[in-house]
């Protein structure tokens, strides 16, 4: 294979005059290289145990607890099938009707199989999945010949299925590192050829794209200045693949983790001063995580001599989730988050280990085999975070301030209240919006993200209900629905906290731009600690003239109207009861919300929007809603 690296380090000065607008950053990564390049191993660092290494594996299964019975039975059904070809009908539906599942069904289960019958002979170590292990990668229909390794709809111009460009995304990245990582650990146990083809395939589609930006400065995709997940997700994939590769010189492996250092850095802009995301929970596990696993895999590539999870900047995104906690394993339900979001507990209880703060002390993390998180975040590190730090006990109160975030905790219920703004990273119109649980179940709620579609992502987003504001428990004035971006935003009026009560009031007006006559529009949440909890909301508006107003309260359960002033809300058995006090005649408008939620699950369901709507216009108007089980 023609060494692309050799030519870029040949031709390195004139790469920098070329590129001079991009010196400040070039020079920064070129700095570190040098810092880092003595630190690497030579050949570098992998996570998974050479092939040959049968004590290794054998005492990885053991302290995982694997079923190698149920893996193997597993891998020789796949091994009885052919390996299916790309995709290639299915990647044409994105671009054609929005349609991304069908090829990443596919095409995921040709990745699955590689993934499947090299941890099978891994495990076993006779032999009998080698052949199929060669076919997957460069047989006829191997994955070394894909003609792309991007998702579909990471691809809208077609311009990577077409062979016009080479971009870099969240599959592709990650692809490598897996790949990578197996030719590495069957080196010497696979045809020469075939480990050929792998690297070959890993360097066309991630390590050369990479390494042309690094060495020149011109970072061309776009997520390496980004301070959404794809950040740390990508680099995790490209700095995991150059490490494992076999062959990579040492100079390239140590630009390529050098400039995931410079570049990640912007990853870590994105959370508030407190830590939040508003991405929230999901993603955070999803990018958080994938920061974590390139923090580990560079520390122990680096002999502990690089350890990134140390930058001051990391430590109150590592703790934010944990106390972000409803109860249980409730979450707050924001951005587009599922309707079942939860926090990655082994992670969580490995960031605890690593930065010493309390975690659960439950958690364990045997009987799981994945990559690259079985090799990183290891039962031992888990186990230290249960035997050495005290046990976490979420606090009555947990307040975000620069997030606008507001949780409060009782043994039965249980309150998220949210500010923020409508320019976060997967927004939804949401300022103001709760969620009211009892017993864990959210009654009350946001109710999460839509399945993803083209739609999405464009300029169409905000067709969804799912998405824009009509589909979230906050307030319409004179039938206008929120903007999007970071002027449409909450702000904090005031805060209060005391031993009876807590209150948090915002002033929700930017939020409604195009709303007719607004002056002003105040959403208070009043938390009063009774033998029996109950939660005051309170929306005060005024308008230079009469005006339509109206509060929503969203559910994916049932709501009656028990008497004229007392409404049930209902769901998975559990029941929070609505006191409604108004300024003026009302009456209950109930409405489906349009959608297609995530998950199958909430997709057989139908979300419900019951909004209390004054009869008439008003000039000024005040809706309460004392709500308690």
């Amino acid at each position: 294979m023609t060494r692309f690296t050799l030519l870029w380090l040949s031709s390195l000065s004139l790469c920098i005059f070329t590129f001079h607008i991009h010196a400040s950053p070039l020079e920064a990564v070129q700095k570190a290289q040098k810092r880092i390049l003595p630190e690497l191993h030579q050949n570098g660092a992998r996570l998974l145990p050479n092939y040959v290494n049968r004590k290794a594996w054998e005492n990885l299964i053991k302290v995982r607890e694997i079923d190698t019975e149920q893996l193997l039975e597993h891998a020789r059904r796949i091994l009885r099938q052919e390996m299916p070809p790309f995709p290639l009908e299915a990647f044409y539906d994105f671009s054609q009707n929005g349609n991304r599942y069908r090829f990443q069904r596919a095409n995921g289960r040709r990745w699955d199989r590689l993934w499947t019958l090299c941890i099978a002979e891994a495990v076993e170590g006779k032999g009998q999945f080698l052949a199929a292990i060669a076919e997957t990668i460069a047989g006829k229909h191997g994955i070394s010949r894909d003609p792309t390794w991007v998702l579909s709809a990471h691809d809208r111009a077609l311009k990577n299925i077409k062979g016009e460009q080479i971009t870099i995304d969240l599959a592709s990245s990650n692809y490598a590192w897996q790949l990578a990582e197996w030719l590495a650990c069957f080196n010497s146990a696979l045809p020469k050829n075939v480990v050929a083809a792998g690297v070959k395939a890993v360097y066309k589609f991630v390590l050369e794209p990479y390494l042309e930006m690094a060495y020149t400065g011109n970072y061309t995709n776009w997520w390496t200045k980004s301070d959404a997940n794809w950040n740390p997700v990508c680099h995790a994939g490209v700095v995991g693949a150059a490490l494992a590769i076999p062959m990579m010189p040492d100079a390239d492996r140590a630009l390529i983790v050098a400039s995931a250092e410079i570049c990640v850095r912007k990853f870590l802009t994105g959370f508030t001063p407190d830590g939040w995301t508003g991405e929230g929970v999901g993603y955070w596990g999803y990018g958080f995580g994938h920061f974590a696993q390139l923090c580990e895999t560079v520390r122990r590539a680096t002999r502990g001599k690089e350890d990134w999870l140390l930058w001051p900047e990391v430590r109150k995104p590592a703790m934010a989730t944990p106390l972000s906690r409803l109860t249980g394993n409730l979450f707050p339900i924001v951005a587009d988050c599922s309707m079942n979001v939860g926090a990655d507990e082994a992670l969580t209880a490995w960031l605890g280990a690593r930065l010493r703060f309390p975690v659960n002390t439950k958690i364990s993390v045997k009987k799981r085999l994945d990559f690259p998180a079985s090799f990183l975040f290891t039962p031992t590190a888990v186990q230290q975070s249960a035997q050495q730090i005290a046990p976490f006990i979420l606090p009555k109160r947990t307040w975000f301030p620069d997030a606008q975030i507001l949780i409060e905790r009782t043994p039965r219920l249980t309150l998220m209240a949210m500010g923020n703004h409508n320019g976060v990273p997967h927004n939804h119109n949401d300022c103001g919006t709760f969620t009211l649980a009892l017993d864990g179940v959210p009654v009350i709620t946001d109710l999460g993200g839509e399945e993803y579609t083209a739609r999405t992502f464009s300029s169409r987003r905000y067709e969804s209900e799912l998405l824009n504001s009509f589909g979230h428990p906050v307030p319409r004035p004179a039938d206008t629905l929120q903007a999007t971006g970071t002027k449409a935003a909450a702000r904090v009026e005031s805060v209060t906290f005391s031993e009876k009560e807590d209150q948090l009031v915002f002033d929700l007006s930017a939020a409604y731009p195009n709303a007719t006559g607004l002056r002003r529009l105040q959403r208070t949440f009043t938390w009063k600690r009774r033998p029996t909890p109950v939660l005051e909301l309170e929306d005060r508006v005024i308008f230079d003239t009469p005006q339509s107003f109206e509060s929503a309260l969203t559910t994916w359960g049932t709501c009656t109207q028990e008497k004229r002033n007392i409404l049930a809300f209902t769901f998975e058995g559990k029941t929070i009861r609505v006191q409604v006090v108004t300024s003026a005649p009302w009456h209950l408008v109930k409405a489906n919300i349009t959608g297609t939620p995530m998950g199958k699950v909430w997709q057989a369901r139908t979300p419900k929007r019951y909004a209390i709507r004054f009869d008439k216009p008003v000039t000024s108007g005040r809706i309460l809603l004392k709500m308690t089980e």
